[in-house]
């Protein structure tokens, strides 16, 4: 609601909750006090399209550095500390992992695919920073599947299945592109603004600063920004590689490359199997062998993430006909403890990979207690409320 008002213009000067006068369990009510501000001053939407118009760009980074942001905002905002003095902090190492995803793609490309001018020029003393070690550990997983074995990287990263030797190269690649966002997008962007450069780095935290206002618009318009950077992005590339006669739709299948779930709901499915899941999560149908299906939570055309707690038990049938649409919240409400037993399932069976999951939505490591249970299923609440109003995407309840 706050997030609604602010896009109108208001500002929030006052908020306090109080408990519910009826009593009731589980129920309590914030109220907001918000303002409408003056004009004149840059708003923050009007920022990010000047940095992606305006901004001199001699790389792809400063669209790399968007994109992970809005990604992180709308999928991952429990990561980001808010500060004082209308400050919000993201975590570096959040960014550079999504980087390493978006260029993986690119770099692991059987033809060159310049991502700077020097680079399209044919200047190999200028390469981007971080194309050397993300090569070597790329080099790891060639011939284990589509874009140089993309899936099977992320499938090993996640699950923290990676060899002593190729986590120190996941390593190095990662602090190469850490070093590449300090250096470039987050000293750089916002430059050719009236208003200035819009973010700075903090090291003593290792965190990328901005203002909150900057936060709150990624936030709301996270989609749309990152269908807007994935093609100026391509435009770009094709740009930077004019000499190696590539074009942008050359490159989108590049950037929209992203690890398939395949694999991942096999893994998933496996442990159902194996422990015994009985019932399909959504209708509470009688699940079999054969019948047994693993279904997104939430669409995987939706937010691209086959994270453990998105996978559920579903027979076949319920979840051909969910596809991609959103559980209405009433349903969510109603199936809670399959989904939360499903959980407990995958959590047993892989406790490292589950909770590294659980993570990225929480903002915070689940604990050893019950507690994580509830936690977890609040977040998921959420997310799926924001993502249904800010995608619009059609609500799902089974047949009777």
């Amino acid at each position: 609601m706050q997030l609604l008002f602010e896009r109108l213009g208001f500002q929030l000067i006052g908020r306090w909750e109080t408990e519910d006068v009826l009593q009731r369990a589980g129920t309590s009510w914030a109220t907001l006090l918000l303002e409408l501000r003056a004009g004149g001053q840059t708003r923050e939407v009007d920022q990010i399209e000047g940095i992606l118009n305006r901004d001199r760009k001699v790389a792809t980074y400063k669209f790399a550095l968007f994109r992970a942001l809005a990604e992180i905002a709308t999928q991952e905002p429990r990561a980001a500390r808010w500060l004082p003095v209308g400050r919000v902090a993201v975590p570096l190492d959040r960014i550079a992992r999504r980087w390493l995803k978006y260029y993986w793609p690119i770099m692991a490309s059987p033809r060159f695919v310049p991502q700077s001018q020097a680079e399209g020029a044919g200047n190999l003393q200028q390469l981007v920073a971080f194309r050397a070690p993300l090569q070597a550990l790329i080099q790891h997983f060639s011939g284990q599947g589509a874009h140089g074995g993309l899936t099977a990287w992320h499938m090993a990263s996640s699950s923290g299945r990676l060899a002593a030797s190729v986590a120190a190269l996941e390593r190095q690649a990662l602090q190469s592109i850490a070093g590449a966002i300090r250096s470039g997008p987050v000293t750089y962007a916002g430059g050719a603004l009236e208003s200035g450069r819009v973010f700075e780095y903090d090291g003593r935290t290792k965190a990328v600063l901005m203002s909150a206002g900057l936060w709150r618009e990624l936030s709301l318009l996270g989609h749309w920004i990152v269908d807007a950077v994935v093609v100026r992005w391509a435009a770009l590339t094709e740009r930077f590689a004019h000499r190696q006669g590539l074009r942008s739709g050359d490159v989108l299948p590049l950037l929209l490359a992203r690890p398939e779930p395949e694999r991942a709901t096999v893994q998933a499915r496996t442990v159902y199997l194996a422990a015994g899941a009985a019932h399909c999560v959504w209708s509470g149908r009688q699940l079999t062998q054969r019948s047994l299906a693993v279904d997104h939570v939430i669409p995987f055309t939706l937010w691209g993430n086959n994270d453990l707690w998105n996978l559920v038990p579903a027979h076949a049938a319920v979840n051909g006909h969910k596809s991609d649409k959103l559980p209405a919240g009433a349903l969510l409400l109603e199936r809670r403890d399959p989904i939360v037993e499903s959980w407990t399932l995958l959590r047993d069976a892989m406790p490292e990979a589950f909770d590294g999951h659980a993570e990225h939505l929480l903002g915070v490591s689940p604990t050893r207690g019950e507690g994580w249970r509830d936690a977890l299923f609040a977040r998921l609440r959420e997310a799926v409320e924001v993502t249904a109003l800010q995608r619009g995407v059609e609500r799902w309840m089974p047949k009777q």
